[in-house]
């Protein structure tokens, strides 16, 4: 039952279907913060600094301190520390994300029982932003170290990311360009292929409504067409955020087993509470097979 859940997870939430990635590694953006799972995959305008989906460029403004876990069904689970801090006159994140498998039974050539083995991913980042001089134009640039692990078997890739936002003076708006996945495998004989990804971003304020709406488009190279992100946030009270986004990849989940899968999936949907300092988020995303993942992430603010 996990490996069939892995293999169902791996297809619907690569960037593209299996058959058309040439890398060998989709669980890449396998969700990993509350706010990216809450807003069915977008939001690279509005992260968590242990989001896998974030514009470099990006600026959180103040010391923080992130903790996330996520938990998918077969025992699947994300675990993601993160610290985020004022340098050099920018901003700087560090994080820490891992997302276990679980463990399996091995086996022999004589499909005889052998030892257990584990199954798990590994990413270390860092990124660094800054405005230009006094412009509201901002650029970052991201690197990490990602580790996957098959029992005794392992693959390292390193991965830059460069991006770009411009803040908008009228209406609080922004609009962001970032390109992900630039890098190479530490072993050659991995032959692994990672396909360049480029990402258009823009983020509104409303004026007259408690409203903020984010959006992302994606391209990946060497696949045809696009995908398309919508994410809402909305302001109920000071302490309290409602949160719903959806994609393009609900006509790809679509299994037509029944209207509700057909309505719900690809869906997020989440709640954050500001408790004095303490920042609580809640989520949830539905595949459209029906299968849910939910994760609970806490930020507190640092005065170090």
């Amino acid at each position: 039952m996990r490996i069939i859940f892995i293999i169902i997870m791996l297809y619907f939430y690569s960037p593209y279907p299996l058959v058309k990635a040439k890398t060998s590694f989709p669980s890449y953006d396998v969700f990993t913060s509350t706010e990216e799972l809450s807003l069915g995959g977008a939001g690279y305008l509005r992260p968590s600094i242990i989001s896998s989906k974030l514009n470099p460029a990006f600026n959180f403004e103040k010391k923080i301190f992130s903790s996330a876990i996520l938990k998918y069904p077969a025992l699947i689970t994300s675990e993601s520390i993160g610290i985020g801090f004022p340098v050099y006159k920018g901003f700087g994140t560090f994080s820490i994300r891992h997302v276990s498998y679980g463990i399996f039974q091995g086996y022999n050539e004589s499909f005889e029982k052998n030892n257990d083995y584990n199954v798990n991913d590994l990413w270390i980042r860092g990124t660094y932003s800054k405005n230009i001089f006094k412009s509201p134009l901002r650029i970052g640039i991201s690197s990490q170290i990602f580790k996957s692990s098959l029992g005794i078997k392992e693959v390292y890739l390193v991965e830059f990311s460069f991006g770009t936002i411009l803040r908008l003076n009228k209406g609080g708006s922004e609009l962001g360009v970032s390109i992900h996945q630039l890098g190479k495998e530490f072993d050659k004989k991995a032959q692994i292929d990672m396909d360049t990804k480029l990402v258009f971003s823009a983020s509104k304020e409303l004026k007259h409504l408690p409203l903020n709406i984010y959006f992302d488009t994606i391209m990946l190279q060497g696949t045809p067409g696009v995908e398309n992100f919508l994410g809402l946030v909305f302001t109920i009270t000071d302490q309290l955020k409602f949160k719903i986004g959806t994609s393009s990849r609900k006509l790809n989940q679509d299994v037509g087993e029944s209207l509700t899968k057909s309505i719900l999936g690809a869906t997020g949907f989440g709640f954050g509470y500001n408790f004095y300092s303490l920042e609580v988020n809640y989520a949830n995303f539905i595949y459209g097979t029906g299968i849910s993942v939910h994760g609970l992430e806490v930020s507190i603010p640092l005065k170090l």
